[in-house]
């Protein structure tokens, strides 16, 4: 079975949104700051929420709305968002191939951070989703 979604810090000031387009299930999320939410849209692009939540005011405030949120308990691993050619920064792995610092954990090339220990973010991605 193919692993859980985890967006990495390369995704930070990018925020390409080409996973969201691929997302069959719409659980990739944005912080919205004023109305305090992580929201996904009920298609990409749409401007229509399909799904919110409370954020972790904790845990949001490190990345704010800097950086996309996979909500792993709504991801079903299809795998679509992390392919090599969906993000042009190579921020999104499955969570058994996140870097940890080691050269052989390279999934995505493009990752202008590779080479970083990546294993932040699988935690992080837990703890960002409050309800």
């Amino acid at each position: 079975m193919a692993g859980i979604a985890i967006i990495t810090e390369a995704c930070i000031d990018v925020k390409d949104r080409a996973c969201v387009d691929v997302c069959p299930v719409q659980c990739i999320y944005e912080f919205d700051p004023q109305k305090n939410i992580l929201f996904s849209e009920e298609q990409a692009g749409s401007g229509e929420i399909e799904n919110s939540h409370t954020p972790s005011p904790e845990a949001v405030a490190i990345f704010g709305d800097s950086i996309l949120y996979v909500n792993i308990d709504e991801c079903t691993s299809c795998t679509a968002c992390y392919q090599p050619d969906v993000c042009p920064v190579g921020a999104i792995y499955a969570d058994e191939h996140v870097p940890d610092g080691s050269s052989l954990k390279a999934y995505n090339r493009e990752d202008p951070n590779k080479g970083h220990d990546h294993t932040f973010f699988i935690q992080h991605s837990r703890d960002v989703f409050a309800d």
